[in-house]
């Protein structure tokens, strides 16, 4: 069966891919021409230069990209991250409201959180913002009632099926479970952003004070 794509100027993505799927067509996509790739929870965002690559070519290289045998994803070469969390209050909200929602102890939580494989599976939100996907089957858990006015930078939250990580400081809806001690975006820095779409995370629990000190006691 074709895969869905929706064109618009000089953008077209490809639309209903698996986690893996994209994961492997955006490998693929490297050196074929387009000038930015941008995988999605279960698409892939193609863009190309229109003095290059007409739209007609540009949909016939994505339909064929679409229908190659580029099923699992290639080995990345970015090493793994590890993040640094506190799940104690008054970082992890949500807590109780998400271990129910998991059939788990409030107690039990953070190991279960720090236990899973997690992956990144796009970029996108705020700047630096990651989602990111795991092998366990989760619940879909549902966006907070009343969502919070400002959630602090480092705040790591769970909805749907997915674990989300706020750089910035701002409103958000997404039960919050923890916090991270590392920074996620650096406007200064080379590469912005600290993870990078199909990058392993790796979650290495740290408790109030140990937050404190890695953050410089930032609240």
């Amino acid at each position: 069966m074709s895969q869905s794509i929706y064109c618009a100027d000089d953008w077209l993505m490809i639309q209903g891919l698996a986690s893996d799927r994209v994961a492997a067509l955006a490998a693929a996509a490297e050196g074929a021409g387009w000038d930015d790739i941008v995988p999605g929870l279960d698409s892939l965002s193609l863009s190309w230069n229109p003095a290059q690559r007409n739209l007609e070519a540009a949909r016939a290289a994505a339909e064929a990209l679409a229908g190659s045998d580029a099923h699992a994803a290639p080995p990345t070469t970015v090493a793994p991250a590890t993040l640094h969390i506190c799940y104690e209050a008054p970082w992890a909200h949500d807590a109780d409201i998400v271990a129910e929602l998991l059939g788990l102890t409030s107690d039990a939580l953070p190991g279960w959180h720090a236990a899973q494989d997690w992956r990144v599976a796009m970029l996108g939100f705020q700047p630096g913002f990651a989602y990111l996907t795991c092998d366990a089957r989760l619940p879909d858990i549902p966006r907070l009632a009343d969502p919070r006015a400002r959630v602090e930078a480092g705040s790591v939250g769970l909805l749907g099926q997915i674990c989300g990580l706020y750089p910035h400081a701002g409103p958000g809806g997404w039960p919050i479970i923890g916090r991270i001690a590392e920074t996620l975006f650096d406007a200064h820095a080379p590469s912005p952003a600290q993870l990078q779409a199909g990058q392993q995370v790796r979650f290495e629990r740290i408790d109030a004070n140990e937050l404190a000190r890695r953050t410089g006691g930032a609240a």
